[in-house]
Order: C-alpha cells, then sequence, then structure tokens
C-alpha cells in the first residue's frame, strides 16, 4: 500500500505516518523512493493504533515495537519486561481514573451548587427610582416632565407616560426610560445576548482584565461622597455589570444606551446579582440626555469614546459637559491603532460616517485636553488579532491595536 491508500484505509493523518516513520516507530519499505507499507509494516501500524487506544505514551509504544523486534517476544526476558510495562501502565491508568473520578466529582458539586444558587435566588424587580426623578429633564427644552398613567411600588416606576409642555413625550416600560430618541443607523444593531463577548480571543479579553485591575484601583483610591455615575454605549461593552462591588449603597448609576433591549438585557443580569444602589436606565441615542444639568459626578467610558466614534464626530465626552458637575471625574479606557493603515481603511469603507481620527490617542488626548485634565494614564498592552469579533471587525490582522486606561477630571474654567 501507499501512504495515502494507508490513510484511507486506517483513517489516520499522512503526517502522523510520516512522524511515526521519522522517529522510526515504523520502518516501510522504499520502491522508487516512495514508501511501500508491506504486510509486516501495517501490521506494527495496527500494534500502534491499538496501544494508543489504550493512551500508551509514544516512547513506549517504541519500546514495546523495539522488544518485538528483537525476537518477537519468543524469550523470556522480552515477556517479562511486556509485562511490566503493561502492569506500569495500568497502574498509571488506575491513578488517572481515581483522578478523574474526584475531579468529576467536583465538577457535578460545584454544578450542582451553581443551579441551586440560581434557582432558589429571588430575583429582584427593578424601575426607574422614585428618587431619581429630580434628575430628569427634557431633552429638547430641559423643562420638567409631567408622570402619568403610572404603575409603581413605594422605590419604583415600572410603567409610566413622561411629558413636557413642549409638546415632547417619553415612556417608561418595564423600568426603562424610552426617549424615542433611538437608533436610526442601519449599520448598528442591539446586542442583548451579548455575541460580542463571546467572539472576543482570551488575548483581548485578558487586555481588558488588565485595564479593569487598573480602573478599580484608580476608583477606589478616589473614594469620595455620594456619586451620581454615568455609563453610555453598554451595548459595546459595560463595565459595571462585572464590577457592581465598586457601587456603594448611596451611590446612583445611569445606564445609557441607544437599544431598550439591551438595556432590558442588562437590567435582568444585574436584577439577578443584586443591586447595590439605584440604577436609572435610559434608552436615548446621541448626547441630548433627559437629564438636568451638572448632576453627574462620575463617568465611566469603556470603550464608550470608541463606540461613538463609528457613527459620530466630535469627542463624545465633550458633548457631556452639560450634565457634569464641576471637577467631575472620568475613568475610562481608549483602543488606539499604531499605524494600522489596512484597519484605518477597512474603517472608512464599514463606517462611512466615522470620526476621521478613530482610534488615534494624539487626537483623543488633545481633544480631552481641551474641556478636560487627565491625571493619569497606563498603557495596558496590545493585540494584533482581534479574532472574528463583530465588534472590531475592521481590524486587519498583524495591525497593533492598543489599549490605554486613563483617570481624569473635568476642567470648567476651559468650558
Amino acid at each position: 500500500m501507499k501512504i495515502g491508500q494507508v490513510v484511507k484505509k486506517y483513517g489516520i493523518s499522512a503526517n502522523s505516518l510520516y512522524f511515526y516513520i521519522n522517529n522510526g516507530l515504523l520502518v516501510p519499505p522504499k520502491k522508487n523512493s516512495q514508501y511501500v507499507f508491506d504486510e509486516h509494516t501495517l501490521d506494527e501500524l495496527r500494534l500502534i493504533l491499538e496501544l494508543k487506544e489504550m493512551e500508551m505514551p509514544l516512547k513506549t509504544i517504541h519500546r514495546i515495537l523495539s522488544l518485538r523486534r528483537i525476537s518477537s517476544f519468543c524469550s523470556q526476558e522480552e515477556r517479562t519486561e511486556i509485562r511490566r510495562i503493561y502492569e506500569e501502565h495500568d497502574q498509571k491508568l488506575r491513578t488517572e481514573t481515581e483522578r478523574l473520578e474526584k475531579a468529576r466529582k467536583k465538577l457535578w458539586a460545584r454544578a450542582y451548587r451553581f443551579e441551586r444558587e440560581g434557582s432558589t435566588r429571588e430575583e429582584m424587580r427593578t424601575g426607574v427610582p422614585i428618587r431619581t426623578l429630580s434628575m430628569l429633564r427634557c431633552p429638547c427644552c430641559g423643562g420638567e416632565l409631567m408622570l402619568d398613567q403610572v404603575n409603581m411600588s413605594q422605590r419604583y416606576i415600572f410603567q409610566g407616560k413622561l411629558d413636557c409642555a413642549c409638546g415632547y413625550s417619553a415612556v417608561i416600560r418595564d423600568g426603562v426610560l424610552e426617549t424615542g430618541i433611538l437608533n436610526r443607523n442601519p449599520r448598528d444593531h442591539a446586542d442583548p445576548t451579548r455575541q460580542l463577548y463571546r467572539e472576543l480571543p482570551s488575548d483581548m479579553l485578558s487586555l481588558f482584565e488588565q485595564s479593569y485591575r487598573w480602573v478599580e484601583q484608580s476608583i477606589r483610591s478616589c473614594a469620595g461622597e455620594k456619586r451620581v455615575w454615568l455609563e453610555s454605549y453598554v451595548n459595546a461593552w459595560f463595565f459595571f455589570q462585572n464590577h457592581l462591588e465598586l457601587l456603594r449603597e448611596d451611590d446612583t448609576l445611569i445606564v445609557v444606551d441607544k437599544f431598550p433591549e439591551t438595556l432590558q438585557a442588562y437590567k435582568s443580569v444585574i436584577e439577578w446579582a443584586g443591586p447595590p444602589c439605584d440604577i436609572l436606565y435610559i434608552a436615548v441615542a446621541g448626547s441630548r440626555l433627559p437629564l438636568r444639568e451638572q448632576v453627574v459626578d462620575c463617568t465611566m467610558d469603556f470603550f464608550s469614546s470608541n463606540e461613538h466614534n463609528f457613527y459620530e464626530k466630535g469627542l463624545y465626552l465633550s458633548q457631556l459637559c452639560p450634565y457634569l458637575r464641576d471637577s467631575a471625574q472620568l475613568f475610562g479606557v481608549y483602543f488606539y491603532l499604531e499605524g494600522g493603515e489596512r484597519s484605518r481603511r477597512n474603517l472608512r469603507e464599514q463606517y462611512p460616517d466615522c470620526e476621521p481620527n478613530s482610534f488615534n490617542v494624539h487626537w483623543f488626548l488633545e481633544e480631552m485636553g481641551k474641556k478636560f485634565r487627565i491625571l493619569e494614564t497606563e498603557e495596558c498592552g496590545m493585540v494584533d488579532n482581534c479574532g472574528k469579533s463583530s465588534g472590531l471587525r475592521f481590524h486587519a490582522p498583524g495591525d497593533p491595536l492598543h489599549l490605554m486606561a486613563y483617570r481624569g477630571l473635568l476642567n470648567r474654567r476651559k468650558n
């Protein structure tokens, strides 16, 4: 038989056959510079495959083949050694079986605890916190909003209608404030099942983890009075979902996104986990928020600035200035390309409305300097392959994509 025939008959790859040949496990004769598998060689191959099914290591298989080649196991010495090899391997399998059985018991115990915790945990039902109503204003004229047709508890509003004297109207649906100013870009879509997360390669997630550690430390080092947090563009990424412990009981978190279904998905997850503070979910596209001026103490910009520039021009944080208190604190991360002309070309083709300076760290820092004061930055690392992530599909493998974490303050004197 030729190698191709052996591959087909025994279901083994040609690479494996060449490996066995090159390492002396198989020694087929040659004819016209081609290996020919005669019956003796095929018999040895069958023995190799049988021993591999027994989880025998190749080094041990080679030793068995060598003993066979010495005397076909005719001498007592070879038979004694073969028996010893089998007994030693049997003991290894027994030990491995015991180890795997212990691992299986631990696995099922953890799975049982996980399912039990999930089934017995009482999920909260939250809505628009009543104490956040004083923060709301009409996004068109800045006037007060009147509440009507309300379904509520002592703490939350679950359903309702908000009207302004100027004619603007919004609704509260399942605890989410829907402004009516929602996504209109056909290139953008909601990701309530978090497919983007699952598409990210491990290297990218490790890079995120590196930035998490720095941002967490920065937040803890800036502890102060009760704070109103603002996190937006959570369809791209939501920092506080996995960092609820950073929020205090007297804090308020305002979560903004242009897709109500994404907010509902996050709301459900956070209700299951148990929110540590009041959370106001607002469905709105753009930077005209239904909030009164100077109500936000801290912003979380985890990919928000990058995501904004896929579809809009300018620095997103600058557009939030009317809602920020004097000396409001800013925490976040910014992705930027080093060179990356292929990626930039892809970006312009896939997002024709994008900011020309997207993923440009020099532009980002320069624009930030016009209204804010950067206190610290941290280079968290880089990746050159984003996998098949739909959120970063413009990235060309090989182009360095860096992640910078930062902390800053609003400098009202510059505004």
